[in-house]
């Protein structure tokens, strides 16, 4: 069976992650509604898994290193830092186009369109005024198995952060499941040959891989996250870690009992990894009172206020259906547009975002696929809705 897909609509998958984590919040919605958000959860849960906090000990703590000296020196070369994460370097424009995709577990087809991308590049002399004090280069090591995990860099900004990591495996790296077409979507997710897993505490991320500079042996790639409504103001990052006896494929289809061995097995650890210092944020306000936080890093958005949405569709984050920032000089970053019917049309839809995520409190962030200088900001608009500075 063959079946259409919106990739705005099918990017839901990824995009409202943070109510995974708070299930038992009580939301009066629509049966329909109810049925999406769960085919949603059996999605995320099969593509990214993590062990339950608390549930079992760990036996063993996994090795880690933490080295003073960074292993590569950004510091020296942060015109291509810059430009391989914020900028073009590496990327090149991406026109919207279809793709059958072949889902083996349902045993169907479906066409996939993607929206266009663009991507522009940044001065370092630029990037270095809007992020370069809060940038931390302070290398952190782990040793999964055969597998190495180097955290090389990391900037926030109280509601967004951005970590550059390399995955090394001699004989080639296996623990990820990447492609284009993965960059232009979710993003890289753990393949079932992964004896590990890791992740950020209390946040929301799309891995991209940079396929430009990788190798076999060597994965360089930027995390490009949202932190959770719940944990905002955290100074730090903690850098989980489960390294498991078994492949994920092998934990996954395991028996409860042999599940429970597994897990009872698995050697866990957290690291804190902290940034120079946070990046500056501007609160923008829309005529009702909404706000609209913006950093060179990304923008967050209060979509209960001000824009006419009920609980229930300011809860969606496909409502959010324009989203712009405007500058002075009368120039526009379409950060998201897709259709909506009869309330906006569009020739074609547009994701210049790197990640977004929808809370349970109604708010959505996009993580801007580029350095944003926010003093020259005029305005944000969403859908219909203008925000203006404080």
């Amino acid at each position: 069976m063959k079946q259409e897909v919106n990739y705005i609509k099918q990017k839901l998958c990824n995009i409202s992650i943070e109510e995974f984590d708070a299930l038992d919040e009580v939301h009066e919605f629509s049966e329909k509604y109810k049925e999406n958000k769960k085919e949603m959860l059996k999605e995320y849960r099969k593509n990214i898994y993590k062990p339950s906090k608390g549930k079992y000990k760990a036996a063993v703590a996994a090795v880690v290193l933490i080295i003073s000296a960074p292993i590569v020196t950004n510091a020296a070369t942060n015109g291509e830092f810059f430009n391989r994460i914020w900028g073009n370097s590496g990327k090149e424009n991406i026109a919207s186009h279809s793709e059958v995709i072949y889902d083996k577990e349902k045993g169907t087809s479906y066409t996939v369109t993607y929206p266009q991308k663009e991507y522009v590049g940044i001065e370092p002399e630029k990037a270095e005024e809007l992020i370069g004090d809060s940038v931390s280069y302070k290398p952190v090591v782990k040793k999964l198995g055969d597998t190495t995990l180097s955290v090389i860099s990391v900037v926030y900004d109280g509601n967004a952060a951005v970590v550059e990591f390399t995955l090394e495996k001699k004989g080639g790296v296996d623990a990820l499941e990447y492609s284009q077409l993965n960059n232009e979507s979710k993003g890289a997710y753990f393949s079932d040959n992964a004896d590990f897993y890791f992740d950020f505490e209390d946040c929301n991320g799309n891995i991209y891989v940079d396929l430009d500079k990788s190798t076999e042996d060597t994965l360089y790639c930027y995390n490009y996250m949202t932190m959770n409504s719940y944990n905002n103001g955290i100074k730090q990052l903690t850098l989980n870690t489960y390294k498991y006896p078994c492949t994920r494929g092998e934990l996954y289809s395991a028996s409860d009992k042999k599940y429970k061995k597994y897990m009872a097995e698995t050697k866990t650890s957290s690291t804190s990894i902290t940034a120079n210092k946070e990046v500056q944020k501007i609160e923008f306000a829309n005529k009702g009172g909404g706000f609209a936080s913006i950093s060179p890093l990304s923008l967050k958005i209060d979509m209960n206020t001000g824009l006419g949405l009920s609980e229930e569709e300011a809860y969606d984050p496909y409502n959010a259906y324009y989203v712009s920032v405007n500058y002075k000089d009368g120039t526009k970053y379409i950060v998201h547009e897709h259709e909506m019917e009869g309330l906006h049309s569009c020739d074609t839809e547009t994701d210049n975002s790197s990640y977004s995520c929808g809370s349970t409190e109604n708010n959505l962030t996009f993580v801007f696929n580029r350095l944003v200088d926010v003093d020259n900001v005029e305005s944000v608009t969403v859908n219909k809705t203008k925000y203006v500075l404080k």
